[in-house]
């Protein structure tokens, strides 16, 4: 499981920001409480209907708004922030992260997995981030130093590890090949 409950007595309240269709609901353990976030108004009916088949969870909540503007959650209400390629698509990341430690409970976690730039100058991924920067941001998606971001954000620790993808077997053409460099972890309150 991606997340575990914490000796707290408490529910387990999980906020996903970028949510999708919720094709990360089946790594959360039984009956927490799960709210989601997207920027994308369609994500709403395809999530709601994934919760149909997935009765062990309780949806608590979808919120129409992006990682900067979690204005609706109240403060230190969250176990759990999941981030899933969501700082990418946050017009100020600073901010997303400010967001996120102010709506985790203290000993909160945040977790996360995220493509970053390329940090070989000259190498064939930096070329290609390079040369498809403007097409990614069209996509409401832009690469960032995000691990310097959250280790300045203002938790008490940060756990980062780098890793870029092998995308062998599956044919990456143009600006996907930029998506290969990862940074995951997490981050406590």
């Amino acid at each position: 499981a991606v997340v575990s409950t914490q000796s707290t007595g408490d529910k387990l309240v999980i906020l996903e920001l970028n949510s999708g269709g919720g094709s990360n609901i089946s790594y959360y353990p039984d009956e927490c409480v799960y709210i989601a976030t997207d920027h994308w108004e369609g994500a709403k009916d395809f999530l709601e209907q994934n919760f149909q088949e997935e009765s062990r969870l309780v949806l608590d909540r979808f919120l129409l708004t992006v990682p900067e503007r979690l204005i609706s959650v109240p403060d230190n209400s969250v176990s759990a922030v999941v981030c899933f390629h969501s700082l990418c698509s946050s017009s100020n990341v600073n901010l997303a992260l400010l967001e996120i430690l102010r709506v985790l409970k203290p000993g909160g976690k945040m977790y996360f997995i995220e493509h970053v730039r390329s940090k070989e100058a000259w190498s064939k991924i930096w070329f290609i981030q390079l040369n498809y920067a403007l097409q990614m941001t069209v996509w409401d998606c832009h690469y960032g130093d995000f691990g310097s971001q959250i280790k300045r954000a203002g938790f008490s620790e940060t756990h980062i590890s780098e890793r870029t993808l092998n995308f062998k077997g599956i044919r990456m053409m143009g600006p996907m090949q930029g998506l290969a460099p990862h940074i995951y972890g997490y981050a406590v309150k």
